[in-house]
């Protein structure tokens, strides 16, 4: 088909992409300062609140993502009436749900203020990458989806470990995981009226809407029609589950190290949690994430996530088998692997692979897989780890990191292609 949104595809990179990129970011910058502040505080939480491991995390993290799972599906359908209409509701409701953390005096009410906070992060999952997207342009539409996804996810990250650092060097435990969790109300709060600012998508304009006028006018596109999408799921399920199922086993994988690592795998290895995880953080997983941003629209999408995935896969097996004083390099370049691929380019392929009309449903049902993937290692890694130990538990990631790999070779690429080409799917892509 012929592209009717070529024109704007083919601008420069400008400050409103940038600004654009910037305010997606916000929310992901929220959700990774949120689960590692978790991880870091959980022991904190456990003494606080008199309960066990297992407790803490089913209150911490499983609470979270059981409202991710909410909130990509409630945004996900809401996102087909208007992205601007809703874009700002959800960084309302993390703000919300970050600020309540700090009046939470039992384990039940931590649960419930983490659920609202988890829906809010949930929907931003959904919106972020989407509106993202549809702003950008198709030359350096990789880079923008990558700072503002996987980059800004662990500057978050970072900005907790330095968080608690800081604070616990003045403030007794009670304060410290109350004031370290709230923290996080702030990235939100910035951007809720820098969302609402921003004009309705041109793709949702023209493909959804068929409002030519608004596209005129905010977007100095002039079209006298409107393009007809005709939606063939038998094109588009296979794709749809190989992008479920390749996020569903990142998380898996990810998290187990995101929520446990400073505390179960730091101790193994006789490294303090927070200096282990500023170390992770600093020398490898951001240095990937930059990586990754530079090579996803020169490379591509699929060799990154292939390569990531492969080296993510034999390091953590080294690292399981080898252990000792190589653990830390072996464990951070499993990290540096992870944000080189996956961990930034995970989330594209539920928004670039398919049609503006379905979109939105398509990146919630890949947001809610990588939830799932969440919660089975929410649930199981703590008893899988207290049975079997951490070096059988890391061989079993491994494994599933390096099927991941093979899955991503069935992907199509997406690099230097018009989101438009993904809209009348008429035949086989």
């Amino acid at each position: 088909m012929k592209n009717p949104l070529k024109e704007w595809d083919d601008k420069k990179l400008s400050l409103f992409h940038i600004k654009t990129m910037l305010v997606a970011g916000a929310g992901t910058f929220v959700d990774g300062y949120d689960l590692t502040v978790g991880s870091l505080v959980l022991t904190i939480i456990e003494e606080s609140q008199g309960i066990n491991l297992e407790s803490a995390s089913e209150i911490l993290f499983l609470s979270v993502i059981l409202g991710n799972i909410l909130g990509a599906i409630i945004f996900g359908y809401l996102a087909k009436h208007g992205r601007k209409k809703f874009y700002g509701i959800d960084a309302m409701l993390m703000t919300i749900g970050a600020v309540m953390q700090a009046f939470a005096y039992t384990p039940i009410l931590l649960s419930v203020v983490r659920f609202l906070l988890g829906i809010g992060i949930g929907a931003d999952y959904v919106l972020s990458p989407l509106v993202n997207a549809e702003y950008a342009n198709k030359k350096d539409r990789g880079k923008l989806m990558a700072i503002s996804g996987g980059l800004m996810w662990n500057l978050g990250a970072l900005l907790s470990v330095i968080t608690v650092l800081v604070l616990s060097t003045f403030l007794p435990s009670d304060l410290l995981w109350r004031i370290s969790l709230a923290l996080g109300s702030l990235p939100a709060l910035i951007v809720i009226y820098a969302r609402r600012k921003f004009p309705e998508t041109p793709r949702y304009l023209l493909y959804i809407k068929g409002d030519l006028k608004s596209l005129n006018k905010f977007y100095d596109i002039k079209l006298t029609e409107t393009p007809q999408s005709h939606i063939n799921w038998s094109i588009l399920i296979i794709p749809l589950i190989l992008a479920s199922a390749t996020w569903y086993l990142f998380d898996v994988s990810a998290y187990a190290g995101v929520f446990f690592g400073p505390n179960v795998i730091a101790k193994s290895i006789g490294v303090n949690g927070i200096i282990f995880e500023l170390i992770v953080l600093t020398i490898f997983a951001i240095p990937g994430n930059v990586i990754s941003a530079f090579f996803a629209d020169r490379v591509g999408r699929k060799p990154l996530q292939t390569i990531g995935f492969l080296g993510m896969g034999v390091f953590i097996i080294a690292f399981a088998i080898i252990g000792s004083k190589l653990a830390l390099p072996l464990y951070g370049i499993y990290s540096l692997m992870a944000q080189v691929g996956p961990g930034t380019i995970v989330g594209f392929w539920g928004v670039e692979l398919f049609p503006t009309m379905i979109r939105s449903i398509t990146s919630a049902i890949t947001v809610m897989s990588g939830r799932l993937g969440v919660i089975t290692t929410a649930l199981l890694f703590p008893l899988i780890i207290q049975s079997y130990g951490v070096q059988s538990t890391l061989i079993v990631l491994g494994i599933l990191s390096l099927i991941a790999s093979a899955l991503t070779l069935f992907l199509r690429e997406t690099k230097d292609k018009s989101l438009d080409e993904f809209e009348l799917l008429r035949e086989k892509v």
